[in-house]
């Protein structure tokens, strides 16, 4: 990690310094599609980023278990929308994973509370993926199967409704569809692409915008299979967990709060509601197409918000999305086809960072307020235990706007701004190589770095 974070810290120092170098010292501009007989060509820089492109968006994503008996082809568009996700966002997406790899690893602590017979096999951090993930389904006595996460199964082992499962840590990752040829050409690739560019910086040779953006998508997901490093991939067929209690058994033994209480993902709600979500509770508002229609959820969305706080997580990725957007203005100096488009970079750079900044500003503020850390902040700096106090209506005001009225104020404009910002860079990579300076052609001489005696 602290490599990673190094690397990322003093990358954009370095071709900024370097970028005037290469821009002084390539000789005029080559325009249109240029062969590759006499050095690399257009192909050449297309192919190379592009292949490195896709494989670290979709060979690093993870998804959730899909839902029993659903088609291939519904999979495999919603990997797609992920990928594009990723493509247009990646900081996004790490997020996402980042969150799930918190969520994990509360599982293996709350689990430890567990009076489990001895021989029984331990929860890792594995399991907390798995079981995030939809990886273990409820199936009560006459009722419709479900996934359940973590905390409904602790809850459910802690009644005596299901037996802890007798999944070892191995059995678990045996459920994993890893494909280590790809994960191996994925690694291959992008440590090939890196050394290029390294290669390139050290020989002065200039390097293009499509590569800067290359260069940070391997960055993200370097990091995003460290944080994915436990979580099955791929896992197609979930461990049923059955019990012999009914639905309606186990709710009228949860007490009165909850029987007949109406559920919006499954009828463990009042354990964990999977909120917030936003195929299932943003874009009924704003009137888009809603994800799983059934109730209860047949699967576990992917993209349910994530609960960080402000632990050594939340501050290593507020400093990779800084890192990340900083990354762009390496090519504050390059040479554009046009002044026009050299400006306009500059400010979708500077509009990306701050952007990130004031979503992270917001984000830590709620996330506070979610979990209650400014009230407990507070009680210990005034000694006010009264006022530090939360009660259980002031959890569940909290719990109903999770996402309060502020934030999305604030943050639909901010999104909209980021989203331009990220669509003008993600053209203006390719619009860029119908003009590049001659050197952007030049090849690494390799036979430089092997010494001659």
């Amino acid at each position: 990690m602290a490599s990673i974070i190094g690397l990322l810290a003093v990358a954009p120092l370095l071709f900024v310094e370097a970028a005037d170098e290469n821009n002084a010292t390539s000789r005029g501009r080559r325009d249109g599609w240029v062969s590759q007989p006499d050095g690399r060509g257009t192909f050449d820089i297309l192919w190379s980023c592009l292949f490195t492109i896709f494989l670290c968006t979709w060979v690093s994503l993870h998804l959730n278990v899909p839902a029993e008996h659903e088609k291939y082809r519904h999979q495999f568009f919603r990997k797609m929308r992920w990928m594009l996700q990723a493509i247009m966002a990646p900081e996004f997406v790490l997020t996402f994973a980042t969150g799930q790899k918190v969520e994990a690893r509360k599982s293996v602590e709350q689990f430890k509370n567990l009076d489990l017979p001895p021989g029984s096999p331990r929860w890792t951090i594995r399991h907390g993926f798995y079981a995030n993930m939809g990886g273990f389904v409820l199936q009560p006595r006459n009722w419709p199967a479900f996934p359940i996460n973590s905390k409904q199964l602790y809850w459910l082992i802690k009644q005596g409704y299901v037996d802890y499962p007798k999944m070892t840590a191995k059995e678990v990752w045996d459920k994993s569809k890893a494909d280590g040829f790809q994960k191996s050409l994925t690694c291959l690739q992008t440590g090939w692409f890196i050394i290029q560019i390294v290669g390139r910086y050290i020989q002065r040779l200039p390097i293009t915008t499509l590569e800067i953006t290359t260069l940070s998508f391997v960055l993200c997901t370097l990091v995003m299979f460290t944080q994915w490093a436990n979580k099955p991939l791929d896992v197609e067929s979930p461990t049923i967990l059955t019990s012999s209690k009914s639905m309606t058994e186990i709710l009228i033994e949860a007490g009165s709060t909850v029987q007949g209480a109406p559920y919006r993902q499954t009828p463990l709600d009042f354990i964990d509601n999977q909120s917030p979500s936003w195929l299932t509770e943003v874009q009924p508002h704003l009137r888009f197409r809603t994800g799983p229609l059934m109730r209860p959820l047949p699967r576990f969305t992917n993209d349910r918000f994530p609960v960080i706080g402000a632990g050594p997580d939340a501050v290593f990725l507020f400093l990779f999305t800084m890192a990340y957007c900083a990354l762009h203005f390496a090519a504050w100096n390059f040479s554009f086809p046009t002044p026009l488009e050299c400006y306009l970079w500059r400010v979708a750079s500077i509009t990306m960072a701050a952007c990130a900044f004031i979503f992270w500003v917001c984000e830590t503020y709620q996330d506070g307020h979610r979990l209650g850390r400014w009230e407990r902040w507070y009680a210990k700096l005034f000694h006010n235990d009264k006022d530090g106090r939360i009660n259980t209506m002031e959890k569940l005001r909290r719990n109903r706007r999770f996402i309060p009225v502020w934030e999305v104020i604030i943050m639909t404009p901010v999104t909209l701004v980021y989203t331009v910002a990220r669509t003008y860079i993600v053209i203006e990579v390719f619009l860029c190589q119908r003009s590049l300076v001659a050197g952007c052609f030049d090849t690494v001489q390799w036979s430089e770095f092997v010494p001659h005696f």
